[in-house]
């Protein structure tokens, strides 16, 4: 029997395509099936508030408090067509005990609860839910379904949060158990200090062979042990190459209004010789100031006249 009906191709195609959104996934791949959730939510240690943190249209909240009325279900996305849905399912079944907010998880607080759901959030959004979760100083356990392949293993680099038990799961994922932590009273390892860095706008001072060159922390992704990707500008790095930690007041004056331009996009560089179009890449402070451009140029910036984007100047040397 279908206890909840949604029309998904009416939700999605109110869903904007911000990352994140999954607009056009396909259903079965985008949500959580009931089945598993009713496993999930039969197990012992799935007890008191249950919170979904990007729970879409929030079957499994809306599922929960018509299993245990006498709970209290809290979901949590940022696509509004997706969180209206839920609220007028809510509303037509007088499920009192749900509650959905319409939020960002990269900003505002993360609801308090006993049990955390996790299926999508990847990237800086888990970085943030986890770090959140720590400083939160409460106990709670987290339910996690892999969903991409590399949620487990972020998760068990997290030396706070203990492995206690597996769900077997009926529809197919990318691993066949849904696995069950506890926070512990264990502190945070100091080596998890870069994922509190990819959602906070700092710079990192990143060395290579005789090179010292300036990139961005938001956005930073972990891949594989010591090896991250940022996001400005697109490169691999590993974490030894890291020297510093800095906020853009604390680089020299020089530097930053390259950075600034980094982030406009595609630019027009001229010098007395020359002309180069594409990105900047790599602001490069050591030996030399110069910048590396997406054509895999470099030039130094004391040889640059003008930098443009299109008609509008975004450096002029002669007035520098």
């Amino acid at each position: 029997m279908e206890l909840f009906k949604f029309d998904y191709d009416a939700i999605e195609a109110l869903v904007g395509t911000r990352t994140g959104s999954y607009k056009g996934l396909d259903s079965r791949a985008l949500y959580t099936s009931r089945e598993d959730f009713e496993s999930i939510f039969s197990h012992s240690l799935v007890t008191g508030t249950f919170v979904d943190l990007g729970c879409g249209i929030g079957e499994g909240c809306l599922l929960y408090s018509w299993l245990y009325p006498d709970r209290h279900s809290i979901g949590v996305d940022f696509e509004l067509s997706r969180i209206e849905a839920g609220l007028k399912i809510k509303e037509e079944l007088k499920l009192e005990a749900v509650s959905f907010l319409h939020q960002d998880l990269l900003q505002g607080d993360i609801p308090l609860g006993d049990t955390y759901f996790l299926y999508f959030p990847t990237g800086i959004v888990l970085d943030r839910i986890l770090s959140e979760l720590y400083q939160s100083n409460r106990d709670f356990r987290v339910v996690a379904i892999e969903s991409h392949g590399d949620l487990f293993p972020r998760l068990e680099k997290e030396n706070w949060l203990k492995l206690v038990a597996t769900i077997p799961l009926k529809s197919e994922r990318h691993h066949p158990m849904a696995q069950v932590y506890e926070r512990t009273t264990e502190p945070r390892s100091s080596s998890l200090g870069p994922f509190e860095l990819s959602f906070q706008e700092k710079f990192l001072l990143i060395e290579e062979g005789d090179i010292a060159w300036l990139g961005e922390s938001y956005g930073l992704e972990w891949t594989h042990d010591d090896r991250f990707e940022l996001l400005t500008p697109p490169r691999t790095i590993y974490w030894n190459q890291v020297k510093e930690i800095l906020s853009f007041d604390q680089i020299d004056v020089k530097f930053r209004r390259a950075l600034e331009i980094r982030r406009l996009g595609g630019v027009t560089v001229k010098t007395l010789s020359s002309e180069i179009t594409g990105h900047i890449r790599k602001v490069i402070v050591r030996p030399t100031f110069h910048l590396e451009i997406s054509s895999g140029e470099k030039v130094e910036w004391s040889h640059i006249v003008t930098i443009t984007q299109g008609s509008i100047l975004c450096y002029d040397s002669s007035s520098a």
